[in-house]
């Protein structure tokens, strides 16, 4: 979990008297009182879940078409990985291009300023609750079959030939099915007395069979991991490569040529228009006024964040698809200083992943 660090800055005291506020892009050594703070650019992660299947064949595979008539049974050990899927998540880092003061003059009520613990802005004057980690955490899993020996007989545990092993061990799997079928039919000699009764005895009639079935057929254990990606984008880009993927060794570097490569496209939608660039300044003495004042900034500095379509794909399948919203296809805007220069707190909430206004309320 990240935890919330709130930097409550107090000014000028407790006063109810007129309050003005600068906003100001942050220079060391000169910003003196105030709060500082980023704001965010945003990282996409990349998310794969890919299986890993270990194949052991069954004590009894080379009976299993014999006793069962099941054909093309492995008799080898095999080791595999499976891609299944991807997710896409956003989460914000500070843009050190991004720094930005907040300075109270005059007689002020300072602000309740929230920010996290990289410095990113979160809110003003908001109560907000301690926000959970913004870096994914891997769901890893591994599925276990059952050990089929729990359910032998003695007389098929006493047997030293494996051929009459796996002919009493079909038998069983056939007894098992008669009896589940004259269940189901109502016309079993001992009929459980509830139909919840009935849901018990056959599950464990499944459980029984599928374990005593994998002397034959096998067993395979899956071992599910979740793998990240992260990237930050500045711009647009197609079939950058994020790595590859090899069916005998999973996951691999993207220089790695012994698997496929998996490719991640970035499309701007171009939803944020962009800002109109600011007159030339004619002489030196407006040149050097306008490079005193550029950092000034009217209102509390935040971003519209931009859309963009990301797609992670491979040369034959597609895996993710998805619209983001990132800070660094969108512009810088501010909010009125006109709204903090009022006798009364205002509440403000930013994404911490865009940067994007989220709440004014007064």
């Amino acid at each position: 979990m990240k935890r919330t660090a709130i930097l409550v800055t107090t000014l000028w005291g407790v006063l109810t008297s007129f309050a003005q506020t600068n906003i100001t892009t942050y220079q060391p050594g000169v910003s003196t009182e105030g709060a500082v703070y980023y704001l965010p650019k945003t990282i996409i992660n990349v998310n794969l879940t890919v299986e890993k299947k270990v194949y052991t064949p069954g004590e009894l595979s080379q009976y299993a078409e014999r006793y069962l008539r099941i054909n093309n049974v492995a008799d080898k050990e095999n080791l595999y990985y499976e891609l299944k899927n991807a997710t896409l998540t956003t989460m914000g880092i500070p843009d050190e291009k991004k720094l930005y003061h907040i300075l109270f003059t005059g007689n002020s009520v300072a602000p309740l300023v929230h920010l996290n613990e990289s410095g990113v802005l979160l809110g003003i004057n908001t109560n907000l609750p301690p926000t959970a980690s913004e870096a994914p955490t891997p769901q890893d899993s591994e599925q276990q079959p059952v050990d089929p020996r729990t359910y032998l007989t003695e007389e098929m545990l006493m047997v030293t030939s494996k051929a009459k092993m796996a002919e009493l061990v079909a038998k069983e799997i056939y007894d098992i099915r008669e009896s589940r079928n004259l269940l189901l039919r109502g016309q079993n000699d001992n009929m459980p007395k509830d139909g919840e009764a009935l849901k018990i005895i056959l599950k464990g009639m499944e459980e029984q069979e599928q374990a005593l079935m994998q002397l034959f057929i096998g067993t395979t254990v899956t071992e599910t991991t979740t793998h990240t990606y992260q990237v930050i984008p500045d711009s647009e880009t197609e079939r950058a490569l994020l790595g590859r993927f090899s069916r005998k060794l999973g996951l691999l570097h993207k220089d790695d040529l012994a698997g496929a490569p998996i490719y991640i496209d970035i499309t701007n939608k171009n939803t944020v228009p962009a800002p109109a660039p600011e007159p030339e300044a004619t002489d030196k003495k407006a040149k050097l006024k306008g490079k005193k004042n550029n950092t000034k900034q009217d209102g509390l500095v935040y971003i519209l964040p931009g859309k963009a379509d990301i797609k992670v794909y491979s040369n034959n399948t597609v895996y993710a698809e998805e619209c983001l919203s990132l800070a660094q296809f969108g512009n810088v805007e501010t909010l009125s200083s006109s709204l903090f220069n009022k006798n009364k707190d205002i509440e403000i909430t930013l994404d911490p992943h865009t940067g994007a206004l989220l709440k004014v309320e007064e």
